[in-house]
């Protein structure tokens, strides 16, 4: 996807402002339990929000600004239609967002570089995808390449995947997440990027031979997700918390963290 470690050859991460603590006390997500105890009680609904997707779609519509390019209208379609799956599935996560800052999506021209849209000129040439931010401006911003659309099922769900942890997580949500995947990858861009391969496997769960053998960070956490992760039931119960956990059971009843 991009440099071994991150999408940045710098390995530099985007300037974030982290939720505010008040906002995370009124919209909690049991993810968090999850990642802190390797447990929660688990929703006996069983289905998702009623209310999901129309709130997903008018957080779209109304919080996300998307420049096309040139683009196909089908992939702005496709482009809203991920954002929406992904998110629908947690009303606590979406009004989050709605509180979060606005975002801003560009669908980058085959190949010209994303400096040349006021991305940072150290992004990767390899990147098929970005999400950046500074304190200074109004929207969060997310890159993606329109001709990687359709050869990367996954891009709008691992960028959309960044965007939720800078914007939609809580300073003490996201160290939490930094002291459980420390041991094992280290630096913060490894870390963030580990966040979104587990995100993405949400959604497309079919992993290529090619995309096993990507360099650094890529390939290496994907051959390692397992469902019985400690991570795997964080990641699931932030999308889907009317699903049962993923993994053998309660906490301390066989869920590692990586393995």
């Amino acid at each position: 996807m991009a440099s071994l470690e991150s999408e940045m050859v710098d390995g530099s991460t985007p300037e974030t402002t982290p939720l505010a603590a008040e906002h995370g006390r009124k919209l909690p997500l049991s993810a968090f339990t999850v990642l802190a105890g390797g447990d929660v009680f688990e929703s006996l609904q069983g289905r998702p929000p009623a209310q999901g997707v129309g709130r997903a779609r008018a957080w779209f519509q109304s919080k996300v600004t998307v420049k096309a390019h040139g683009a196909p209208a089908g992939l702005l379609q496709r482009v809203e239609g991920d954002a929406v799956r992904q998110l629908s599935g947690n009303l606590q996560l979406i009004g989050r967002l709605e509180v979060a800052r606005p975002v801003e999506v560009d669908l980058i021209p085959e190949g010209q570089p994303l400096a040349r849209y006021g991305y940072p000129r150290s992004v990767s040439p390899l990147a098929a995808g970005l999400f950046w931010v500074k304190p200074e401006w109004e929207r969060a911003r997310i890159a993606l390449r329109q001709d990687k659309l359709g050869s990367e099922p996954h891009l709008v769900f691992h960028e959309l995947a960044h965007a939720i942890q800078g914007l939609a997580f809580t300073q003490e949500e996201n160290e939490l997440i930094y002291r459980t995947l420390q041991r094992t990858y280290r630096g913060r861009a490894r870390m963030d990027e580990v966040f979104a391969l587990y995100s993405e496997r949400e959604f497309v769960p079919t992993v290529t031979a090619h995309d096993l053998r990507a360099p650094g960070v890529y390939g290496m956490a994907r051959q390692r997700w397992n469902e019985e992760h400690l991570f795997t039931r964080f990641v699931r119960n932030l999308y889907f918390p009317y699903k049962p956990l993923a993994g053998p059971g309660a906490a301390g009843g066989g869920a590692s963290f990586f393995g």
